[in-house]
């Protein structure tokens, strides 16, 4: 019997490519109605805090449970699983909000965040393997297609409030959507992918395999925490302006219409960064392209913060997102240099990247419930600041072993 003819690698690619967007298309379609949940669910802004941090612990939990089932049962098969379920749990979020029903909305919440999570790293994990294989630097553009799907969703999110669409009824017409193409693209996924063993391995490659304890200890690595560190600051300015832009430029007295818009932006500013940021990392490196562009994200959040002052929230978006756009997939990048340890190296990262954008921006609301969400907004801006003192750690391991050693020889 003949085993089924392996994808090619620019199929597998687009099939990847195709997952971020739909994962991007899911979180912008909640992310631009929010302020209308918040409203249905009659939530101030810390107790909508708390709301979003069931989310964040749903996310997390999902984390762990895709860092458990890629190995076990493959990406194919925790990508399409995860972004079915969470296809199926996203409209009854929405009915849920529509019905004031706060309970179920917690529930659906957290579900929701649960499979989101899951699906994500295992996105994550393929794409990794995906830019280790390649000559060029493809991990920028997978991430692009996730701001690109965020760009539509948010799109779609502005366009359906203008036009009174519920918010029941756009989840569903979005998870159907989700459904169909998470189902094609499984197609294009290689069956053992993921897989720490399969069939076709050689017992050569089988003894290389890392011990539980190998994969536990990149949690200890100086270089591994401090590329994670740098990835967290960026998540979470990605994640506070995922929670609490559009709110907070509703607070500050923009239409909800205005704040959506402002928010798709951002996500388009997101897509426009990662869709076109390879050809600029292959060219300057990834340590010179991070250190620009957390300095511009930096900017942009500050700009917002003053948009009291100066009225400039759009632009503030727009360098807000542009900066975000490559940082974490570079972080991703650049701890995959040994093949044997990349896997466990990737999880760790981002489930320390997913860390800030969920779990953090919850806190950040309840500072804002005292102090103002603008204020607020300093915190992701003084990570940003720490990132940058630890740049050096995503150059390539080569050269800073090379760099290490040379300081160690006599001048």
């Amino acid at each position: 019997m003949t085993s089924p003819k392996r994808p090619s690698n620019r199929a597998w690619y687009w099939a990847i490519f195709t997952s971020f967007g739909i994962q991007g298309i899911f979180f912008a379609t909640w992310v631009s109605r929010t302020p209308e949940v918040q409203q249905l669910l009659s939530l101030n802004t810390g107790e909508m805090a708390l709301f979003a941090l069931v989310l964040a612990i749903g996310s997390l939990a999902g984390l762990l449970l895709g860092n458990t089932a890629v190995p076990l049962f493959g990406a194919r098969k925790s990508i399409v699983l995860s972004f079915i379920l969470a296809a199926v749990i996203l409209p009854l979020l929405g009915f849920s909000a529509v019905q004031h029903n706060l309970l179920l909305a917690i529930v659906c919440g957290f579900l929701y965040g649960v499979f989101m999570g899951a699906g994500g790293i295992a996105s994550n994990i393929e794409g990794a393997t995906i830019d280790r294989r390649s000559t060029r630097s493809l991990l920028p553009s997978l991430h692009g297609s996730f701001s690109f799907g965020t760009l539509i969703g948010a799109g779609l999110g502005t366009i359906s409030i203008i036009l009174g669409i519920g918010v029941g009824v756009q989840f569903s017409a979005m998870a159907v959507i989700s459904i169909a193409a998470a189902i094609v693209t499984a197609i294009f996924i290689p069956r053992d992918s993921g897989l720490r063993q399969h069939s076709d391995m050689s017992t050569t490659e089988i003894r290389t395999i890392p011990s539980k304890k190998e994969r536990s200890g990149v949690w200890r690595e100086p270089r591994t925490v401090r590329v994670a560190v740098i990835g967290l600051s960026f998540t979470l300015a990605e994640g506070t302006a995922a929670t609490w832009l559009p709110i907070s430029l509703v607070n500050a007295g923009l239409t909800q219409a205005a704040a959506a818009a402002c928010f798709t932006v951002f996500v388009a500013f997101m897509a426009v960064g990662r869709l076109g940021g390879g050809i600029v990392v292959d060219r300057y490196g990834r340590s010179r392209v991070l250190f620009v562009i957390a300095l511009m994200a930096a900017s942009g959040i500050v700009i917002v913060m003053l948009t009291d002052v100066i009225h400039l929230p759009y632009l503030g978006a727009a360098l807000w997102g542009l900066g975000c756009s490559l940082g974490f997939p570079l972080c991703i990048a650049s701890i995959t240099d040994d093949p044997r340890l990349a896997p466990p190296r990737v999880s760790m990262v981002y489930v320390s990247g997913n860390f800030g954008s969920l779990a953090i921006p919850p806190i950040l609301g309840g500072i804002g419930q005292y102090l103002g969400l603008f204020a607020a907004f300093a915190i992701p801006v003084a990570l940003i600041a720490a990132g940058l003192s630890v740049n050096k750690a995503t150059r390539p391991a080569s050269l800073i072993h090379a760099e290490d050693e040379d300081e160690l020889v006599p001048r």
